[in-house]
């Protein structure tokens, strides 16, 4: 139990991190980010550096889970829950850790923008933006309204993020 409750997020996997990737990446620009990493980490390109092949094999097994998609779904899970265990120790538990662990994880991350199916409705959505003012009465008070008050603990940050 200390060894959960003392764990450090940087001492838990980041594929995504790791790769160069994001959530909301695809398979293809997965496997693209891997290839660009992979040649300049790959144990036959530096051989004096001993570190070369943990470095390929962590590549590696990034690539593995993010381009399978029962995988990746899993990892997903895993890193939106931020339980403070190992993904391959979550994925060793399986079932037990995700019924019990359902009301933690956070929502999946949604694209800043969509993507314009019709050009012409784009054109026309742009348009429709540009001529939109808002109205001189408008008040604009409750922009410059903050509220203050005292940094969280560490202890309370924690306990926010399910991390107790």
């Amino acid at each position: 139990m200390e060894a959960i409750l003392n764990r450090r997020k940087q001492d838990l996997e980041d594929y995504y991190g790791l790769l160069g990737c994001d959530e909301l990446s695809s398979t293809e620009q997965i496997v693209n980010e891997f290839k660009v990493r992979a040649l300049a980490c790959h144990p036959d390109k530096h051989p004096e550096n001993p570190k070369a092949v943990e470095e390929f094999q962590k590549l590696q097994e990034a690539k593995e889970v993010l381009t399978d998609e029962k995988k990746r779904k899993n990892y997903d899970l895993w890193l939106r829950s931020r339980i403070a265990i190992p993904f391959s120790e979550w994925r060793a538990l399986s079932d037990s850790v995700k019924t019990s662990m359902h009301w933690a994880a956070r929502s999946k991350k949604e694209p800043m923008l969509e993507a314009a199916k019709d050009p012409d409705l784009a054109d026309v959505h742009e348009e429709n933006l540009s001529e939109e003012k808002p109205s001189e009465s408008y008040d604009y008070w409750h922009h410059r309204f903050r509220w203050a008050g005292e940094a969280p603990t560490g202890l309370l940050q924690k306990f926010r993020n399910y991390e107790i």
